[in-house]
């Protein structure tokens, strides 16, 4: 019995001396996704040809930007005469104009035409947000009025992020 006294104490003894020097480790890891600036431009193709209606009706192009970074959204028209206005030149004739008006629809904010670009906030949303952009004549043409041939204007949509 005095050996199970002296076995005891010895074991008592050695989980003293594991606790007493038990101690404690541990590994910190930290995750981190970058995703990458994804912004697309789309319309039917990168170059477009349209003819605006001789009797005032308008005639539509619809594009769409999915962009998750902010970005600027600018439309300019080459022969632009104002915030919204543009003419389109005859194609021969420089001094021969008819003017015409352009606007965007569409989008959570209001994009000017030859105005300043405006800077779009990203989207949560996997969607793309889609435009419109319009030309019409102001009034109905009255062919007799204007020198026969082909008038032209370029309408040039910039998305920059």
């Amino acid at each position: 019995m005095h050996s199970l006294f002296k076995l005891s104490g010895v074991l008592l003894l050695s989980g003293f001396a594991f606790s007493a020097y038990a101690a404690s480790q541990s590994i910190t890891v930290n995750y981190t996704l970058t995703v990458p600036a994804a912004c697309n431009l789309t319309g039917t193709a990168p170059s477009i040809n349209k003819v605006l209606p001789v009797d005032g009706s308008a005639i539509d192009e619809k594009f769409s930007i999915k962009c998750n970074v902010p970005y600027t959204l600018e439309v300019k028209s080459a022969n632009k005469t104002g915030q919204s206005a543009s003419e389109v030149i005859h194609k021969n004739n420089a001094s021969a104009k008819i003017p015409y008006n352009l606007e965007v629809t569409g989008g959570s904010l209001a994009v000017a035409v030859n105005g300043p670009a405006t800077n779009v906030p990203p989207s949560i949303s996997t969607t793309a947000t889609d435009y419109t952009l319009s030309a019409k004549l102001p009034v109905a043409l009255v062919s007799s009025n204007y020198m026969a041939g082909e008038y032209t204007d370029t309408v040039t949509i910039n998305m920059t992020y």
